[in-house]
């Protein structure tokens, strides 16, 4: 773990300020954790303690889904997958949890113009965080997002409000076209060629990630992949997040050398 890593870490006990169920299976969740949100930037995660008991005893990592300072809040966006999430999906006002955070690398866009984002379904956190909070009033920024269907296109509403240009697909057709966005995203490529101001930002689904880093590769476009993975300390010493690497690094963990990876550094 690096220095900077070291004296932006923060554990606490949190208080839960709101529970919102937004789907069938998905939910945000409000903690009170000002030091997190004070240091908190789009890119970064969250290892979530749900009990002090032995089931479930680990932590699970939660992309942030955005931050207010002024509130001193983080939320995160989740769907329930298994027993962890189930039981963090019945924790409501006034119940509290442990996170520990922020945690991981963060995206850089400072120095592009055109900003690409790639996005498959619960992967959408990070992109909307930087969206929110970051200035893009000067960039071209157009947003792929594809979900298994219309439920699962997360915080819709507010994305088409936003100064985007917003492409949707889903794999069962109920909104926008049926095909896996990286369809239409391959065709936006091949349409811009090799742009010097572009950045590819992308979260997602494992094969989906692949295919946007192969896309890039091909069209010399440089991009960031944020890698969700399981993750049981967060902080590198478990080494339980090992993803193989490219040349002289044989091996990168995700929690400390990402979550946030370039096209070139892995072998997905």
């Amino acid at each position: 773990m690096n220095e900077n890593m070291n004296t932006r870490i923060h554990e606490c006990e949190s208080r839960v300020n709101s529970l919102e169920q937004i789907s069938d299976s998905s939910f945000i969740h409000e903690f009170e954790a000002p030091e997190i949100a004070a240091k908190s930037k789009p890119g970064h995660f969250l290892q979530v303690r749900i009990s002090k008991s032995y089931a479930p005893f680990l932590p699970r990592p939660f992309s942030v889904l955005d931050t207010d300072c002024a509130k001193g809040t983080v939320r995160i966006l989740y769907k329930v997958f298994g027993e962890t999430t189930a039981v963090l999906a019945t924790k409501k006002a006034g119940d509290s949890v442990v996170l520990l955070g922020p945690l991981g690398n963060t995206f850089n866009i400072n120095r592009y113009n055109e900003i690409l984002l790639v996005a498959g379904g619960i992967g959408i956190p990070p992109l909307y965080n930087l969206l929110k909070n970051e200035d893009i009033s000067d960039k071209n920024v157009k947003l792929f997002f594809g979900a298994s269907s219309k439920n699962e296109l997360y915080l819709f509403n507010e994305f088409a409000k936003m100064p985007i240009n917003l492409t949707v697909t889903t794999d069962d057709g109920s909104f926008g076209e049926k095909q896996f966005i990286t369809v239409p995203f391959e065709i936006e490529l091949n349409k811009i060629g090799n742009k010097v101001n572009a950045v590819i930002l992308a979260c997602g689904p494992m094969a989906m990630l692949r295919t946007v880093q192969k896309l890039a590769l091909e069209h010399n476009i440089p991009a960031q992949l944020s890698v969700e993975t399981i993750m049981a300390c967060g902080i590198g010493i478990c080494q339980g997040c090992v993803l193989p690497g490219h040349n002289e690094k044989k091996y990168s963990l995700v929690c400390t050398d990402g979550p946030i990876f370039n096209e070139k550094e892995l072998i997905l």
